[in-house]
């Protein structure tokens, strides 16, 4: 009775796992049965060998978001700078718009 009880879960578990990925490439059109880690993943037969594949992907995503610190690092001041000229500009026409607003002429 207890293998039935344990199965049962397990199999309601991956058909949760199908329903998500099912949701997902429709709301993103992206099928991830056609991701080359999927096929990387469909092939290891070990936890060893999955766990190999996540450190690989978390490598990658290291060096790409290293790769890419110079470029945020040149692009933070442009932000900080635009960020207090548009706050600058939006007083300013706060101001405009109370001293010239139509309303106030009709009065």
């Amino acid at each position: 009775m207890s293998s039935t009880v344990q199965a049962t879960p397990s199999a309601s578990n991956f058909q949760l796992i199908i329903d998500g990925l099912a949701d997902y490439a429709k709301i993103t059109g992206i099928d991830l049965s056609d991701n080359p880690f999927t096929e990387q993943l469909k092939f290891s037969n070990s936890p060893e060998a999955i766990l190999e594949l996540l450190q690989e992907r978390e490598k990658t995503f290291k060096e790409y978001r290293d790769g890419n610190r110079r470029l945020i690092s040149c692009l933070s001041p442009a932000v900080k700078v635009l960020q207090a000229f548009s706050g600058i500009l939006g007083e300013a026409v706060s101001l405009v718009s109370v001293t010239y607003h139509p309303a106030g002429l009709l009065t």
